[in-house]
């Protein structure tokens, strides 16, 4: 909560309770996580966002830069934001603009500096389209030859379109419209399946419930119709 206030993004952690008003219940433990009630309604009720006139991509872009921020600057990182914890209301003082109420703080990481810092370079390496830094990042989380796989795995997009970057000197990470990107990472999905379980293996512990959390935004920003760039929001995140 004191991270995310420092980083002035509109997001609201309610406060944890920890006794009754009168002082005489204990309201948490440590099996027990009793909060402050903060209204709000999941974030990919699109029809409910578009009736009070919020933006989309501010939404999404709003979500992405809260997590992001997470990974990358503070080290500790709620892993799972699936709609129902991710909630949204008009911000009480900026008419129109989206406010995150972030609930559910049962399931945290803290991210070791050493992983925080590889990861950091394996993002700046995609967005970059740097094919060395890739591979350097991916073998500090002990994956050699599959790195186009787990740079594909954290995209959920070709790494081919990362070569071709590298090739043209582009910067642009915009994704494809279409489906095309989807049905490259089913048929990656169905061709490598081995690899991927092998990799899984290998890989440090924390990168797991980053791709749990990867995985959720993903379906948040996908229910928002994907107006945000997740790609170039973590690469910014991850540059600082």
């Amino acid at each position: 909560s004191a991270h995310l206030q420092k980083t002035g993004l509109d997001c609201v952690v309610p406060h944890v309770l920890w006794r009754s008003t009168t002082g005489e219940q204990c309201l948490t433990s440590e099996r027990v996580l009793t909060m402050e009630f903060e209204s709000g309604f999941p974030a990919t009720d699109v029809e409910r966002i578009e009736s009070i006139g919020i933006c989309r991509r501010e939404t999404a872009k709003l979500i992405s830069s809260v997590f992001n921020a997470q990974i990358f600057e503070n080290g500790l990182v709620h892993c799972d934001p699936h709609q129902s914890n991710v909630l949204l209301r008009e911000h009480p003082q900026k008419k129109g603009k989206p406010q995150i109420v972030l609930v559910d703080h049962g399931l945290y990481k803290r991210l070791d500096p050493e992983f925080q810092e590889s990861y950091a370079r394996l993002w700046t390496g995609i967005v970059m389209a740097d094919i060395s830094a890739i591979k350097g990042a991916c073998e500090s989380l002990g994956v050699d030859k599959m790195y186009p796989l787990l740079a594909a795995m954290l995209t959920s997009r070709p790494f081919d379109e990362v070569i071709e970057r590298s090739q043209t000197g582009s910067l642009d990470a915009t994704p494809a419209s279409g489906g095309g990107d989807k049905a490259v990472i089913k048929l990656y999905a169905q061709r490598y399946l081995k690899e991927i379980i092998d990799m899984l293996d290998i890989v440090p512990r924390q990168m797991l419930l980053i791709f749990k959390m990867n995985d959720c935004l993903r379906h948040v920003d996908y229910a928002l119709g994907s107006p945000s760039n997740n790609l170039v929001i973590a690469g910014k995140y991850a540059s600082k």
